[in-house]
C-alpha cells in the first residue's frame, strides 16, 4: 500500500502533494486552453471561464493521480 507523502521538498521549501498537483494542473490546463483556442475548438465552448475551471479541476485530479498514487485513497 502506497503511503502519501507528508510533505515534498523542492530545494529546501516544503510543499503539500497537492499543492504541486494543483499547479502542475492548471499548467496543463493552460496549456490545453492555449491549443483549443489555436486550434478553433473554444467555439464550441459555451462558457469559456466555467469551462477552464473545470479543465483545472480535471488536470488537477489527472496530476494528483499519476504523480502521487495514493493522493485521493
Amino acid at each position: 500500500m502506497p503511503r502519501i507523502p507528508a510533505e515534498l521538498s523542492i530545494n529546501g521549501v516544503y510543499a503539500p502533494p497537492w499543492l504541486v498537483a494543483a499547479l502542475l494542473g492548471l499548467l496543463l490546463a493552460m496549456v490545453l486552453a492555449r491549443l483549443a483556442n489555436w486550434t478553433g475548438l473554444s467555439r464550441f465552448v459555451w462558457h469559456p471561464p466555467l469551462f477552464f475551471a473545470a479543465l483545472v479541476v480535471a488536470c488537477t485530479v489527472l496530476m494528483g493521480t499519476t504523480l502521487v498514487p495514493a493522493f485521493f485513497g
